[in-house]
């Protein structure tokens, strides 16, 4: 109740700071509350549907002609003013035909709403167009704004963790400046982009940083490649298509307000020793009692307000956003602020043969980070240490005499590390309908992002090369662009019993790149931080640094895609994309993509008892482009600079050796899936199956010098070959004439990836450096060929002798342990499967909505416990202490299997409770919702690091399962919010 009580305070002490701030908002919305309180004549009532009599919530009821209007309730009740009893009102509901009914001075109208069957074909986005639902021959999932993730969202992944099969979306820890990493199939290639392709409303390549939570409608994920198949290049890790929200109803104008408050704090610390146990295990004793970790983290209040404005005439529709966020992290001084806008406007024209759309989004992101060592150091820091010198802060900063780790609270307050992140996305599409069917059109779009990073570290430093500068200014700025320009027809005509639907195009597109980068150091003041690069007296020493880089790429396609529909039985669909990117050699810079899938309606073939059972098989095959744009070159870098004639002279070398073979990735894919509905529909869901096969994967690897004139070389080398099932089931359970619904889901998943080629030197090596000191170049995860990616390497840890010094297994019996011959598969870091529990709840007025989602199968290397948990390690750190540290051990860090732990976990995601507020006539209000949400609620886990998800890399997509000691802390959120309609 405490932590409700001061979310409710933060949100109106935030919410009338707002209003303050933005008093012309409200003094635009006063004329619609005014409006309400003019003479008015009343009509209530109860909407029913015609097929089963029951009461239909959420219908929409205008007063024909005006903006007067509302929504019925859970139970179908409503009620409406008039301003004459000769109105008319307009009943219209999602899935039902729209009645118009006149007033004639009626006091109760109650009124029946037959099923739509036009509307009830449900319409999927597939890139380049849409299809009915029924028509989808390849792996599709859909999710509208209904089933998103609740709370608070603040970055557009996060509607999507838990609702598609096969789609992980994971962010270990809860920096709320770190990004989430995606991964659809798990891995289709590790020396491209393994995340997948995102476009929103039509724009390939879209930054999803230009788009709020608040103002997406809906998302469609393209799993397989013979989806996929229509992006080409960049399909080969899916696609995920966002769609924007859009005008209101016809003849109603919309206003909606959305805000929250949240509270986060830590969920889980890594565990470490009291300052009495710290003496115990033999530590110095400086006389005080510090907790570093309370001393850098704090609760983290964040508070978000959204407002939209929408409306829409027989003509034209638009859609106005506002969004604001002020995000605070648990980590001191961390977190950000960001305001965006968005505008999607839609005019018809020339008796609405031509259709004008204008989107347009803008985000500006002010961000402020603290280095991740500084949350490492509080865990391993002294706990009888002073914060200052003599605990007086005129003395300076205490540190240790180790060189180990440094004074945390230090690495904080004298790091000034800021972002100025900015990105711009328009976009214009003009489609005209030539005749009946056919339509042509023309789309041009411009994203702009332009992000700024700036970092001081003070002349008070100790910590890495900041120390001993005298203050250490760093600046790095880049601009990306990217451009597009497409063509497009499409036809569709229903042929009897076969109805075709076809589109073909030509593409565009040119992406930009240019960045600058500069540091100085050994500045006479601390005060101008990063702002005066030039005053740093490193220049005249050689020790100031500068760089630049302007990158250009272009891609032009050419694609089409037919669909065939047979007696609503027979379902075909080919596609085809040929591609020309400037990345690769001259040899190989076309490349042709194509799919081929089918459905089988068994309903209508055989006549079952079924509502929906379709069998579907496809076969694809997608490409992948390098992330460098010029890696088939032979190109010059920078080099070391020498004195010559008392001067520093720059000099250049080769950076990087011609491959003018160099060509696409290509990924090959087989899926067969199966759709069905039971009890009309109450219980649906689909089955997939897929294998995909990727070859040619590009990948730097060594080559001798001479006769290169670089020591490596991008290749197409490498081969992948995986498979998984995934399962999702919707069972509506409970449904009841007292308001109560009750929806459950779950989702299930696997994927196993194999590495079957991956360089032509050696058949294996290792990855995973555990870092310095005491165990750099300690390599934990084995990449050979013939096996699962991830496997994590150890040796086997038997226990303690009396000594005190671990046991460790002799795989070769030959004396001689070593980390390498005697090192064996102890784990993998990549999950058997994954699983999702989705439940939503109504009853009455209250709404109820909650995500179970967990990972099983997968191990993670606890690094924080390989260096720092023993005793021994009180001579130089704070030991950690975990329900597996060993009082009696002597020897200090180690690599073996005892530090690699099973990350299973099941944890409650997400859950939200809703109150939506009847309302009567007479009030300017069309909704009024006060909701209560929590994140991270729980987690169910036997790992004793702070967060057991799945770590999809460390620095390699190679090297799964690796918990890096320089993390950020799990954390737990608990939210409040509103929602107004007016």
């Amino acid at each position: 109740m405490q932590k409700v009580l001061l979310l409710s305070h933060r949100f109106l002490s935030n919410w009338f700071r707002l209003v303050s701030r933005h008093w012309f908002l409200y003094l635009f919305l006063l004329p619609w509350g005014i409006s309400y309180a003019q003479n008015t004549n009343t009509v209530s009532g109860t909407v029913t549907g015609v097929s089963d009599g029951l009461a239909l919530p959420g219908v929409n009821i205008i007063v024909k002609g005006s903006s007067s209007g509302t929504v019925t309730d859970i139970d179908g009740r409503y009620t409406i003013n008039v301003a004459n009893q000769n109105d008319t009102l307009v009943f219209s509901s999602i899935g039902y035909t729209t009645e118009e009914v006149p007033v004639n001075g009626r006091n109760t109208i109650d009124m029946t709403l037959a099923e739509d069957i036009q509307s009830l074909r449900e319409v999927v986005v597939i890139g380049y167009g849409t299809a009915e639902k029924k028509e989808i021959t390849s792996s599709v999932a859909s999710v509208d704004a209904k089933e998103f993730n609740r709370g608070n969202v603040n970055d557009p992944a996060q509607l999507l963790q838990g609702k598609v099969a096969g789609l992980s979306i994971v962010k270990p820890g809860g920096d709320p400046n770190a990004g989430f990493n995606i991964r659809l199939r798990g891995l289709s290639t590790f020396g491209a982009n393994s995340q997948p392709l995102i476009v929103i409303d039509g724009v390939v390549g879209g930054s999803l940083q230009s788009v709020d939570p608040n103002d997406i409608a809906s998302v469609e994920v393209l799993k397989d490649a013979s989806a996929a198949a229509i992006y080409g290049t960049r399909g080969a890790s899916g696609v995920i298509i966002v769609t924007t929200k859009r005008g209101s109803t016809p003849g109603t104008a919309t206003i909606d307000y959305n805000g929250y408050v949240s509270l986060e704090e830590v969920a889980k610390f890594v565990p470490n020793s009291s300052p009495q146990q710290f003496v115990e295990a033999g530590g110095t004793d400086l006389g005080n009692e510090t907790d570093w970790l309370d001393l850098l983290t704090d609760d983290g209040i964040t508070h978000v307000h959204n407002i939209s404005i929408a409306n829409s005439t027989e003509s034209s529709s638009y859609r106005a956003s506002f969004n604001y966020r002020d995000v605070e992290g648990i980590a001191l001084g961390n977190g950000f602020d960001q305001i965006n806008g968005r505008l999607n406007l839609t005019q018809r024209a020339i008796n609405d043969k031509l259709n004008l759309t204008v989107n347009l989004g803008i985000t500006r992101r002010n961000a402020s980070f603290i280095p991740y060592e500084a949350l490492r150091f509080a865990i391993i820091t002294n706990p009888t240490a002073p914060i200052y010198n003599d605990n007086d802060p005129e003395q300076g900063y205490w540190e240790p005499t180790t060189p180990e780790y440094h004074n945390p609270m230090a690495i904080a307050n004298e790091t000034t590390d800021n972002g100025n992140f900015k990105t711009m996305l328009g976009s214009l599409l003009a489609e005209y309908e030539v005749v009946s069917g056919l339509n042509l059109s023309a789309f041009y779009s411009q994203q702009y992002e332009s992000d700024m990073r700036s970092q001081y570290f003070s002349s008070r430093m100790r910590f890495s090369s900041a120390s001993g500068r005298g203050g250490l200014a760093n600046k790095f700025s880049e601009d990306r662009i990217n451009e597009l320009f497409e063509l497009t027809g499409s036809f569709k005509r229903n042929l009897g019993s076969l109805s075709l639907n076809t589109v073909v195009g030509y593409s565009w597109q040119e992406l930009t790149t240019e960045n600058f980068s500069a540091a100085n150091g050994n500045f006479i003041t601390d005060d101008l931080l990063y702002n005066n690069l030039g005053l740093g007296l490193d220049i005249a020493n050689n020790l100031a640094s500068m760089g630049s880089l302007r990158e250009e790429s272009r891609l032009i396609s050419f694609f089409g895609r037919a669909i065939l529909n047979f007696d609503d039985t027979y379902f075909f669909t080919a596609a085809y994309r040929r591609e020309g990117s400037s990345r690769f050699g001259v040899n190989n810079r076309w490349g042709n993509f194509y799919s081929l899938s089918g459905g089988l309606d068994l309903i209508q073939l055989l006549d079952l008892p079924m509502d929906v059972l379709k069998l579907r098989a496809g076969y694809g095959v997608t490409g992948n482009l390098p992330n460098e744009f010029y890696e088939y070159l032979q190109r010059l870098g920078p080099g070391s600079r020498f004195l010559y004639n008392g001067s520093f002279v720059p000099s250049f070398g080769i950076a990087s050796n011609p491959n003018p073979d160099l060509k696409w990735e290509q990924k090959a894919e087989t899926n067969i899936g199966v759709d069905f509905g039971l009890f009309s529909s109450r219980l649906s869901g689909s089955i997939d199956y897929y294998v995909r096969n990727t070859k040619d994967v590009l990948q730097v690897v060594s080559v001798p010098v001479p006769p290169n004139f670089f020591p490596t070389t991008l290749e197409n080398i490498g081969e992948l070959k995986s498979n998984g099932l995934e399962v999702a089931f919707n069972y509506l359970l409970l449904e009841n004439n007292d308001g109560l619904v009750y929806n459950t889901g779950l989702i299930f998943s696997t994927f196993n990836t194999e590495l079957v080629k991956f360089t032509n030197e050696s058949s294996q090596l290792f990855l995973g450096n555990l870092g310095p000191p005491g165990l750099n170049n300690t390599l934990v995860i084995r990449v050979k060929e013939g096996e699962p990616i991830g496997d994590i390497m150890a040796p086997i840890f038997l226990g303690v002798d009396e000594d005190g010094k671990r046991i460790i297994q002799d795989q070769n019996e030959d004396g001689n342990i070593t980390q390498i011959d005697d090192a064996v598969v102890v784990g993998n870091g990549l999950p058997d499967f994954e699983l999702s529990w989705n439940n939503s709840i109504t009853y009455k007025s209250f709404d109820l909505n909650f995500l179970l989602r967990g990972a099983f199968g997968h191990s993670l290397v606890n690094i924080n416990r390989a260096y720092y948990e023993s005793p021994a390690a009180a001579n130089n750190y704070n030991p950690i202490r975990t329900k597996y540290y060993l009082p009696n051990l002597t020897e200090g860090e180690s690599w073996n299997s005892y530090y690699v732990e099973k990350a299973d976990f099941f944890k409650l995601d997400n859950i939200t409770l809703g109150y939506n507020l009847p309302l009567s006539g007479g009030t300017a209000f069309r909704n009024v919702r006060f909701y209560l949400s929590g994140q991270n609620v729980f987690v169910i886990s036997d790992y004793t690091g702070v967060d057991p998800e799945v770590h999809y890399s460390y620095g390699s997509p190679l090297a799964p399962g690796v918990d890096d000691r320089n993390s950020y802390f799990r954390t737990r959120t608990y939210t409040f919010g509103v929602n107004f309609g007016f």
